[in-house]
C-alpha cells in the first residue's frame, strides 16, 4: 500500500512540474550539482541509506526529468581544471526533442566539443 501512495504522490509531482515548466521552450540547469568524481566514489555499499543520499546530493537536477519524463540533453560546454567535462542540461517539454537537439547542434556549433577528451582517456 506504501508503495502506491508514493507512486501516486510522484506522478502528482510530476503533473504539477509539467504544469509550471510549459511555459518554458527549455529549462538549463548544471547537470551535476558537484565536480565530476572517480568511478565508485559516490558508493557505499555498507550504507544503503548513505548511497542514496549521495547521489541525490550529485544529481538533483536529473531526478524530476526522469519522473516526467521530460526530454533533456546534456551538453559539455565547460571543462575543470583537470581537464575533465562539466555538463550543463537542457530540459524540454514533452514529446519535443526536436527543439533540444536544434539548440545542442547550435551549442556545439558555437563552442566545439568533439575534439575534446579527458587526459585520462
Amino acid at each position: 500500500m506504501e508503495y502506491g501512495l508514493a507512486l501516486g504522490e510522484m506522478q502528482r509531482a510530476a503533473r504539477r512540474w509539467l504544469v509550471e515548466s510549459r511555459s518554458y521552450d527549455a529549462i538549463l540547469t548544471p547537470t551535476l550539482a558537484q565536480p565530476p568524481v572517480g568511478v565508485g566514489e559516490l558508493r557505499d555499499d555498507a550504507d544503503p541509506a548513505r548511497d542514496f543520499e549521495n547521489q541525490k546530493r550529485f544529481t538533483p537536477f536529473t531526478s524530476v526529468y526522469n519522473v516526467t519524463g521530460q526530454p533533456a540533453i546534456t551538453l559539455p560546454l565547460h571543462w575543470s581544471e583537470e581537464g575533465l567535462p562539466i555538463g550543463v542540461m537542457l530540459a524540454g517539454r514533452p514529446a519535443e526533442e526536436e527543439l533540444l537537439l536544434s539548440l545542442a547542434a547550435q551549442l556545439e556549433a558555437a563552442r566545439p566539443w568533439h575534439t575534446r577528451k579527458p587526459a585520462c582517456w
